[in-house]
């Protein structure tokens, strides 16, 4: 060869290889250890999908679905590892949330969607889902909580329906396949990253999305990871890819098809979510929405949401429970006490009192808004206050407080929770769960 075209033959190659850091720089991520092969992630998520499938609505709406699907299958292209079989389905929920189930079915929910300000910042979100699939961190934890409390230490293979039935694994926003560690989030923003970059989306996106998401509050970690990936992968590149009108034809199709921006979560009877489901114990029994879940501790009580609890404090819900009066405490000093009350509506008030000063132990900045109300609950007298009080979420919370004192002298209360603003959407389905308690005792 010629020594001017042997040099520039080696020019050409240098350059080459300069502009390919992407391929020789990007952090390679592989999954955990793991009990289970790829087709039991499938598997598994199968079981998921149909138990999320029987708690939640689906948004029905084909142009929607369509939209969001081809969005995520053009995103999965670029997740390195094994090909799942993704599918994309929208919840109605207007939470900002999204479960990425083992074997590549994302769930998003409709506000999510409506929260987006364009299409990269969805499109981060769904990376974000994809690569905690990729990398199989679903099934890891399972592995890992079987491997520690149930095998013995035994690393062998098992089976899909062994470890969910020995770990009680339903769907959950805090069941065990959703229990990601730090870890595992910074892997899937790093592996995220790169599926933005592959598919010319702008990564940073996602960060900005994150500010709003409920269940992955953004921190500084995460812009930080991105920002790291992305110089890894050599910068921003030229014509990425900016928004689309399909997204905000999409948010407006969900929003006519939600019925005007009613919130799922929190569905009166009158609207078309409006199913519910009977809880029943040995001295109560009420009705609750059916995308609602109830959990129990001790004598309480509590009726949530999926994503009713922030940081284990209820953000939205209600709490149902006891308490004890004393006879005797607060005689002459009561503040729902008015001259000529009779004197079971007394006891009653007394006793309404004393749960206050006990609840303001734990929440010193508890107020009483208004305590004029009077209703009837199974048929006996019931007090209700709304009391104002701080949220897990930042700000103020409603705390819309029912007393009902039973003929065993104690106390049986119930406190609906929300933020202060968004508390009289969600007040008629408070109201419904009281209207629908039987007193068993």
């Amino acid at each position: 060869m010629p020594k001017k075209i042997r040099t520039i033959f080696l020019f050409l190659l240098m350059m080459g290889f300069a502009a390919l850091p992407a391929l020789a720089d990007r952090t390679n991520i592989r999954p955990a250890w793991n009990l289970f092969t790829t087709q039991q992630d499938t598997e598994m998520g199968r079981l998921l999908a149909n138990d999320i499938e029987r708690r939640y609505q689906l948004v029905t709406d084909g142009e929607a679905n369509t939209y969001l699907d081809a969005l995520g299958k053009q995103l999965a292209v670029y997740a390195p590892g094994y090909k799942y079989p993704y599918e994309f389905k929208i919840v109605a929920d207007d939470s900002v949330n999204a479960w990425a189930l083992p074997g590549g079915i994302i769930y998003v929910t409709s506000g999510l969607i409506q929260s987006a300000q364009n299409e990269p910042q969805l499109a981060g979100i769904l990376a974000h889902e994809i690569a905690h699939v990729v990398l199989r961190h679903g099934t890891a934890e399972v592995s890992q909580a079987y491997n520690n409390g149930v095998s013995d230490g035994y690393r062998g293979r098992t089976s899909v329906n062994d470890a969910m039935s020995r770990l009680n694994i339903r769907f959950d926003q805090n069941a065990i396949p959703f229990r990601y560690s730090r870890e595992e989030e910074r892997q899937a923003d790093i592996v995220a990253t790169q599926i933005m970059f592959d598919a010319n989306f702008d990564p940073q996106q996602m960060t900005r999305m994150f500010q709003r998401f409920n269940s992955h509050p953004a921190s500084p970690n995460r812009v930080n990871n991105v920002r790291t990936e992305l110089q890894n992968l050599g910068g921003l590149r030229a014509n990425l890819r900016g928004d689309s009108p399909d997204l905000h034809a999409t948010q407006d199709r969900l929003l006519a098809w939600n019925g005007n921006g009613n919130d799922n979560r929190f569905p009166s009877r009158s609207d078309r979510y409006g199913r519910t489901q009977t809880y029943r114990a040995s001295n109560i029994e009420f009705q609750y929405p059916d995308n609602w879940q109830v959990s129990e501790r001790g004598d309480s009580i509590s009726v949530a949401p999926y994503n009713g609890f922030v940081n284990g404090s209820m953000a939205y819900g209600m709490t149902i429970a006891t308490f004890d009066p004393q006879t005797n405490r607060y005689y002459g000093r009561n503040s729902f006490i008015s001259p000529g009350t009779r004197v079971d509506t007394s006891n009653l008030s007394s006793a309404t009192n004393q749960l206050l000063d006990e609840l303001r132990q734990s929440n010193p900045n508890m107020t009483v808004v208004r305590n004029s109300e009077r209703q009837r609950v199974d048929g006996s007298q019931a007090m209700v206050l709304e009391l104002r009080n701080e949220s897990p979420l930042g700000g103020y919370e409603s705390d819309w407080l029912v007393t009902v004192l039973r003929p065993n002298g104690l106390l049986r209360y119930f406190v609906g929770v929300a933020p202060e603003n968004e508390f009289n959407r969600y007040r008629t389905s408070f109201e419904d769960i009281v209207n629908s308690v039987r007193f068993l005792d």
